[in-house]
């Protein structure tokens, strides 16, 4: 029997907001200026077919995030794990999705590892793609669950 992650919708609209309140910051640190063209169509890359659901494409997002990071910071880099975890105790402490969350961080991870990005300018103009696509991502879970 599947048992709902949250006892009330409102229960649930206050552990997005906190998720995005935990997240924002730090995609805004990786946000281009206005106006900076092809990176803005980033954004509008994130589809509904590549996931069903906002959280999942987020997990993605945050495994790529962390493979950039691991690549060009060391192993030592773990601010992305550590967001992910963060949005794993409040979006799905158990259960499926949670188990759902966790692979799509795991395909982000080794789809980013695949694509063999270098560390400088090229490693920067990734982070700025992947900061538009979560910061996309969590527009549509403020949109879909706090308005």
């Amino acid at each position: 029997m599947n048992m709902p992650l949250f006892s009330t919708k409102r229960a649930a609209m206050i552990a997005r907001l906190a998720l995005l309140i935990v997240l924002t910051p730090a995609l805004m640190g990786f946000a281009p200026k206005p106006g900076s063209g092809p990176l803005q169509a980033a954004a509008q890359s994130v589809s509904q077919s590549e996931a069903t659901y906002p959280l999942e494409q987020l997990a993605g997002v945050l495994g790529e995030l962390h493979a950039l990071a691991f690549l060009c910071e060391g192993s030592g880099a773990q601010q992305w794990r550590q967001r992910m975890e963060e949005m794993l105790s409040l979006e799905a402490p158990d259960g499926g999705v949670r188990q759902r969350m966790i692979s799509r961080f795991n395909e982000g991870f080794r789809q980013h590892q695949q694509r063999r990005t270098r560390c400088g300018a090229e490693s920067e103009m990734e982070a700025q793609r992947l900061a538009l696509q979560g910061q996309a991502l969590s527009e549509t879970l403020r949109r879909n669950y706090a308005d």
